[in-house]
C-alpha cells in the first residue's frame, strides 16, 4: 500500500465584495457611519506602530482593533516587501514578486484602516539567523530606517510581532525585533542618526514597546502572567467584527495563498513588554490620549464632543458649520505633530459631511515624455452645503473659477497638458538605483525611505471655499476607463518614454549537444513597443556590454502607438564572453530630439491589486557551458506558477503545458518526461484522481520529475506523489553557496549525459533546495548531500527511485529559481533527470 502524503491546497480564498476587486483605486466614498467613526477619533490622540519582517507578518486583527475599536492612529511597518517569498498566483520572483506583495499589503490597509511603512531591507530568502538578516541587510542601514519612521509617526507604544530569538522561526523575523527593540532608544537619543535631523524630525520616545506573543505553528509564547486584551469584538457601526475584517484584510495576500476564514467572538492577544513601563489597565497606560496632550487646545474636545453630540445621520451636512469652526479653532493651535494630523482630519469631514466628490481623470493610460495627455476635472457637491469652487491647479494651469456648487449638479470641464523632457519616468522609487549586495535597495532620498510607494506622477488640487473657509484637496489624476465584464476602472497614471525596449529570451545556451547532434540557439529577439505617432523615423540597434556598445542595424519606420517592431541578431556576433550580461539599447530622434532607450515597461496584473509598471533592462544570461540533452518532448504540468518552461524550451526541448484532460496513457505516451510546476500536488487536487495514470506512466518507462510541494498550510488535501514512501518535511537548505556533498558519484542522475561536479553547484542564487524528502523508502537513492552553517546534513534535495521501466524524481532543488537565472550546472543537472535511462 502506497504512503498517502500529506499535503495542502494553498488555493484557499475568502469570497470579496466587487468592490474590493474592481474599485480599489476608485475615488473613496463614506457614508455616515464612517463619518460619525471618523468624528469620534477626533478625540483620540494616540498612535501604535507594529513592526515585523514581511508582508503577511503583521497580525490584522490587532491591526483592526487599534485603529477601529481604538480609533488610533495605527501603523505596520514590514522592514522587507517579500521579494524573496514564492507566487501562488503568477510566475513573477524577486523584485516583481516584491511589487506585487507591496500592493497586496496596501490593498489590506484600505480594508483595516491601518497605514503602511517599510525599510530598505530586500527579501534575500529564508534565512536560519538573525545574524546573517543583519549582516546581509547592513544593521546600521535598517536601523536608521525604523528610528526614521518612529521618528516621523511618533508612535505612543510600538509592538514587534516577533521574539529577538530562534522562537522567531526565521532569521528575518528575529532580526526584526532585535532592529524595533534597538530603535526604541535609538529614535530618542540625539546621538544617533543626527543626519535625520535636518529634515524635520526630533528624537522620539515611545511610553513603551512590547511583543505581541503567539500561538501558532506548535509554538505556545504566551503566558497568563502577560499583559491581554480582547481584539475580537464587534463594532455595531461598523456592522462587522475586527475578525472579520483581518479576515478580509489577510485574505488580500493572495500571492501568497493567505486567504481564511472569518472569525468571530472574543480573541485574546497576549503581550510582553521589551522596553519601557509595563502596562497593567492598558497598553497606552502613561499615554494622554486628548487634546490635552496639544498645548493651548482646551477649547478643542467640547468642540469635538459637540459636533458628535448634534451630528445628524441622515443630514450630515448639518454639521458643515460646525466643523468648518472647528477647523479654524485647530488652525490657530501652535504648531505641532497633532495640530497637523487633526487639521487634515477635520479638513477631510468638512469635504465628507459637505458632499464633495473630486476627481481628475485621463483616458490616457500613460503619460509619454514629449506627447500630450488629456485630464477631465470633475465635481459634484451631492449635499445641501454652502460650497463653491473658486479654483484647480495643475502643472501650469491655475483656474481661477469661483463656481458656486448647486446640490448634485455636475460640474466639469477637460484640459491639456504637454510632458515634457525634464519630466521623470514613473520608477518605484526603490528600485531607481538598484540594490546594494543582496541586502537592501539603495535609496538616495531620506524622504523617501519608509513610503510604501511613488507619490502619484500628477496631483489636482480642488480648492473649495466652504462657509467662508477655503479647503484645498489633492487628488491623484488617474487613469479612467470602462472595462465591459468589470464596469468602472481607475488605475495609476504613469509617466513612460516613448519607446520600450525588450530582448529576449533571457537565457541564451551556447553550447547544447542534443541527442549527440550540436544543435544552435544563438537568437536574439528584440520588440520595440512604440507609444508615440511619428512618420519615418530612425531606429539604430546597438549591443551593450559593459560599457561598450555595438552597431548592429538601423531602420526607418512609421512609429504608431501600441505597435510592436521586430527585429532579430546573431548572439555569436557581438557577444563577448570575457564582459558582462548584454542588453539592446535603441537610438531614435522623435521631435528632432535624439535620446537612447534601454528599458522595458514591465507590467503586472491582477484584480485584488492596481495595476504594476516599471522599468529594467533587460539583460540575457549567457550560458557558455557544455549542456548535453536526450529526449525531446516534455509535458509539464504548471504548479503555482514558475518560468521553468521557458527554460526548458531554450535547452531545445518540446514542452507542451498538460491539464486534467491531457493526462491520460495515451497522451503521456509521447513525452520522454513530464515535469510538475512547484507545488503542483498543492494547487490541483485533480492530480490525486491521476496518480495510477502517472505510476503507469513511469513503470512503462518514462521519467516522471516532481517539483517541491509543501506540507503546512492551512486546506489539506490526501494525494499519491510517488510511487514509494516519503514524507515532506520543512527542511531547507537557505545559503546558496552550501558545500554539496556528492554521496552517490555513480548514479546515473550525476553522469549522464552530463558529469556533474562540485563546479555544477558555483553560482548558485538565493538557496540549495526547500521542502525535502525525509523517511525515504528503501527504493529512493539519495545522491547528494547538503547543510547550512550547524545544522545536520540532509541527503532529501533530490531523491530518485526505479518503477517499472521508468524513474520518479522529488527534487527539492529549486530549479525555479537556477535556470531563469543561467546557473548553468542547474541546466546540466536537469537535464540529466530529463535523460534517466530506462530500466530493464
Amino acid at each position: 500500500m502506497q504512503q498517502r502524503i500529506l499535503v495542502w491546497i494553498f488555493f484557499v480564498m475568502v469570497l470579496l465584495s466587487f468592490n474590493n476587486l474592481s474599485f480599489a483605486q476608485a475615488p473613496a466614498t463614506y457614508n455616515s457611519a464612517d463619518i460619525y467613526q471618523q468624528l469620534k477619533k477626533l478625540d483620540v490622540l494616540g498612535s501604535v506602530l507594529y513592526i515585523a519582517a514581511h508582508p503577511d507578518d503583521e497580525n490584522t486583527r490587532l491591526l483592526a482593533y487599534f485603529a477601529n475599536d481604538g480609533l488610533y492612529r495605527t501603523g505596520y511597518m514590514s522592514l522587507t516587501r517579500g521579494d524573496g517569498g514564492q507566487n501562488l498566483i503568477g510566475d513573477e520572483q524577486g523584485i516583481d514578486l516584491g511589487l506585487i506583495r507591496t500592493q497586496e499589503l496596501l490593498s489590506a490597509r484600505r480594508i483595516d484602516g491601518t497605514e503602511q511603512f517599510f525599510s530598505r531591507a530586500y527579501d534575500f530568502g529564508f534565512s536560519k539567523s538573525s545574524d546573517e538578516a543583519l549582516r546581509f541587510w547592513n544593521h546600521d542601514k535598517i536601523l536608521s530606517d525604523i528610528v526614521w519612521v518612529i521618528r516621523n509617526f511618533q508612535p505612543d507604544i510600538i509592538i514587534t510581532r516577533f521574539p529577538g530569538d530562534a522562537r522567531a522561526g526565521h532569521g528575518h523575523h528575529a532580526a526584526s525585533s532585535i532592529l524595533a527593540n534597538e530603535a526604541f532608544a535609538a529614535a530618542a537619543d540625539p546621538t544617533k542618526f543626527p543626519e535625520q535631523f535636518k529634515y524635520g524630525v526630533k528624537p522620539w520616545q515611545a511610553k513603551r514597546i512590547l511583543w505581541n506573543t503567539f500561538n501558532f505553528g506548535g509554538n505556545n509564547t504566551t503566558s497568563n502572567d502577560q499583559f491581554k486584551l480582547d481584539a475580537g469584538g464587534y463594532n455595531a457601526l461598523l456592522g462587522t467584527s475586527y475578525g472579520e475584517i483581518a479576515a478580509k484584510s489577510r485574505s488580500q495576500h493572495k500571492s501568497q495563498g493567505f486567504g481564511v476564514s472569518a472569525q468571530r467572538g472574543e480573541s485574546y492577544e497576549f503581550f510582553a513588554t521589551t522596553g519601557g513601563d509595563a502596562p497593567t489597565s492598558s497598553l497606552f497606560d502613561g499615554v494622554d490620549t486628548t487634546w490635552q496632550r496639544v498645548n493651548g487646545a482646551t477649547s478643542i474636545q467640547p468642540q469635538v464632543d459637540a459636533i458628535i453630540k448634534s451630528f445628524q445621520f441622515e443630514h450630515p451636512e448639518n454639521s458643515v458649520n460646525d466643523l468648518v469652526k472647528l477647523y479654524t479653532s485647530v488652525q490657530q493651535l501652535p504648531d505641532s505633530y497633532w495640530k497637523n494630523k487633526k487639521l487634515n482630519e477635520v479638513k477631510q469631514l468638512i469635504v465628507e459631511c459637505s458632499g464633495i466628490y473630486a476627481e481628475a481623470t485621463t483616458e490616457n493610460e500613460f503619460a509619454v515624455q514629449q506627447q500630450k495627455f488629456n485630464v477631465q476635472f470633475f465635481v459634484n457637491k451631492r449635499l445641501n452645503a454652502d460650497v463653491s469652487l473658486k479654483n484647480v491647479q495643475l502643472l501650469s494651469m491655475d483656474s481661477a473659477l469661483n463656481q458656486n456648487l448647486s446640490t448634485d449638479k455636475n460640474y466639469n470641464f477637460s484640459h491639456s497638458f504637454l510632458v515634457d523632457d525634464a519630466t521623470p519616468v514613473t520608477q518605484p522609487y526603490w528600485l531607481q538605483y538598484g540594490i546594494d549586495s543582496i541586502g537592501s535597495f539603495r535609496v538616495k532620498d531620506q524622504q523617501l525611505i519608509g513610503k510604501p510607494q511613488n507619490d502619484a506622477a500628477y496631483n489636482a488640487l480642488f480648492t473649495f471655499t466652504v462657509n467662508g473657509t477655503d479647503i484645498t484637496i489633492n487628488k491623484p489624476v488617474q487613469y479612467k476607463f470602462t472595462d465591459p465584464v468589470k464596469g468602472e476602472m481607475y488605475e495609476p497614471f504613469i509617466v513612460i518614454h516613448p519607446l520600450s525596449i525588450s530582448a529576449q529570451p533571457s537565457v541564451v545556451l551556447t553550447n547544447i549537444k542534443q541527442n549527440d547532434q550540436s544543435i544552435k540557439i544563438d537568437e536574439v529577439h528584440t520588440q520595440v513597443k512604440s507609444y508615440v505617432e511619428s512618420a519615418q523615423t530612425k531606429l539604430k540597434l546597438f549591443f551593450v556590454q559593459d560599457k561598450d556598445s555595438s552597431f548592429i542595424r538601423d531602420t526607418t519606420v512609421d512609429l504608431e502607438y501600441n505597435q510592436v517592431y521586430d527585429f532579430s541578431f546573431p548572439l555569436s556576433k557581438y557577444y563577448k564572453a570575457s564582459k558582462g550580461q548584454p542588453s539592446v539599447a535603441v537610438e531614435v530622434s522623435i521631435n528632432n530630439k535624439p535620446e537612447s532607450y534601454t528599458g522595458d515597461l514591465h507590467s503586472i496584473q491582477y484584480d485584488h491589486i492596481p495595476y504594476i509598471h516599471y522599468y529594467a533592462t533587460d539583460k540575457i544570461h549567457v550560458v557558455n557551458a557544455q549542456v548535453k540533452t536526450v529526449g525531446k518532448h516534455i509535458g509539464y504540468i504548471a504548479g503555482a506558477g514558475d518560468k521553468l518552461p521557458e527554460s526548458l524550451q531554450q535547452m531545445g526541448y518540446d514542452v507542451k503545458f498538460l491539464n486534467e484532460k491531457d493526462v491520460t496513457p495515451s497522451s503521456l505516451k509521447q513525452f520522454d518526461a513530464i515535469i510538475t510546476g512547484v507545488r503542483a500536488y498543492n494547487v490541483h487536487e485533480w492530480l490525486n484522481e491521476k496518480y495510477s495514470v502517472l505510476m503507469n506512466y513511469i513503470k512503462d518507462g518514462g521519467n516522471l520529475i516532481v517539483q517541491y510541494n509543501t506540507n503546512n498550510q492551512i486546506g489539506s488535501v490526501r494525494a499519491n506523489i510517488g510511487p514509494y514512501n516519503f514524507n515532506i518535511s520543512r527542511t531547507r537548505v537557505t545559503e546558496e553557496n552550501a558545500d554539496v556533498h556528492i554521496l552517490l558519484p555513480e548514479t546515473a542522475a550525476l553522469n549522464y549525459p552530463n558529469k556533474i561536479t562540485n563546479a555544477d553547484f558555483n553560482n548558485w542564487i538565493q538557496e540549495r533546495s526547500t521542502y525535502h524528502a525525509e523517511q525515504l523508502d528503501s527504493h529512493f537513492e539519495a545522491p547528494l548531500g547538503m547543510h547550512d552553517v550547524n545544522e545536520p546534513e540532509s541527503n532529501g534535495a533530490l531523491v530518485i527511485a526505479k518503477y517499472g521501466k521508468g524513474n520518479f524524481v522529488y527534487a527539492g532543488i529549486v530549479f525555479f529559481r537556477q535556470l531563469p537565472a543561467g546557473v548553468d550546472g542547474a541546466y546540466r543537472l536537469m537535464a540529466n533527470l530529463i535523460a534517466l535511462p530506462q530500466n530493464k
